[in-house]
């Protein structure tokens, strides 16, 4: 199994970094809330919601917003105590936890939706990728090496027995991948929200797929937000008190997204007008709790991938839902 440093390494330090992502927090909060540190976003999410909306505040708590560092694995930063909650997907969190970092979900994010799908797949045009399966020797823009950006597409061309090499293409700034998909330097796209309107507003291009399309299943995109084991252990009700307030947003993004899209995406430093709410935003879990079949869709797919052998952990090692924010 690959080593923490190269697997589990999240590379999109330039894609949702520092100050360049131009969110700052709401203005104003109560000084006795309860901090918990956030990893910085750019892309759309329901930390930013929270915070806007104010159902942090609402739970006595308080989103301290911190950047990523540069070459930093979000799971090494919560092992070192600089950030208190973070996010991602199945496959990172598990390689984390088989290096030695005590990290658990406690709720899910988003999940996979056939109208609003984890992950687009757009060519060009005038290319020469009409499905998936055309996809073997032609350039493929990713942001990282992770299992909904390569991982994906590698688990579809095995299964449907399809040999060969990929040109994958790391492009792991907010927006770049579109932008060369748009000038033709690569041929296929792999784009998650709010950056799908960046390729139907360049024009020329065309969705051949989703992850809707591969898997029909809304684990596919699950997202799940974790901590540490320490901090779980040390703050059991701020956690619950968390787990509330995301709970309440999920649900307010999903029921309000002419709202919600435009108010998180001018937050980000996106122009709001150019956003498009049938494109850019995700759909969220209405659960309150992570649901087992979904942690085992990504086991499945990351020991196909040879991520890590199967028997080495188990789906209930990574995930609790002690902290459901109902109480059941």
């Amino acid at each position: 199994m690959q080593n923490l440093k190269k697997s589990a390494m999240v590379v999109i330090a330039s894609a949702m970094l520092l100050a360049g992502a131009g969110f700052r927090p709401a203005e104003g909060a109560k000084p006795d809330l309860f901090v918990i540190r956030v990893p910085l976003k750019t892309g759309f999410n329901e930390f930013t919601a929270a915070d806007l909306k104010g159902f942090y505040e609402e739970e006595g708590i308080k989103a301290e917003f911190i950047g990523l560092l540069e070459g930093l694995s979000v799971y090494q930063m919560l092992e070192q105590g600089l950030i208190d909650v973070t996010d991602g997907h199945t496959d990172k969190l598990t390689q984390a936890r088989l290096a030695g970092i005590k990290v658990k979900a406690v709720l899910p994010g988003m999940v996979d939706h056939p109208k609003l799908p984890h992950v687009r797949y757009y060519a060009r045009e005038d290319g020469p990728i009409e499905t998936l399966d055309d996809i073997v020797g032609k350039k493929v823009g990713i942001s990282n090496y992770a299992a909904c950006n390569d991982g994906y597409l590698k688990a579809y061309l095995n299964k449907r027995g399809i040999e060969g090499e990929v040109e994958w293409v790391v492009l792991p700034k907010a927006g770049q991948m579109e932008q060369a998909l748009s000038q033709g330097l690569i041929d296929l796209s792999t784009t998650h929200p709010p950056f799908a309107s960046l390729v139907v507003n360049a024009g020329g291009s065309k969705q051949v797929a989703s992850t809707w399309d591969l898997y029909n299943s809304p684990g596919a995109g699950l997202s799940i937000r974790a901590f540490h084991e320490d901090f779980l252990a040390a703050h059991p009700e701020e956690v619950k008190a968390f787990s509330r307030a995301m709970y309440k947003t999920r649900k307010w993004i999903n029921e309000n997204p002419n709202e919600a899209i435009p108010l998180v995406s001018e937050a980000l430093g996106l122009d709001p007008a150019k956003v498009n709410v049938e494109l850019d935003t995700f759909w969220f879990s209405e659960e309150p709790g992570i649901k087992k079949e979904d942690i085992e869709l990504w086991f499945e797919i990351s020991e196909s991938l040879g991520y890590w052998n199967h028997g080495d952990i188990e789906p209930e090692e990574v995930f609790t839902n002690e902290f459901d924010p109902t109480g059941k």
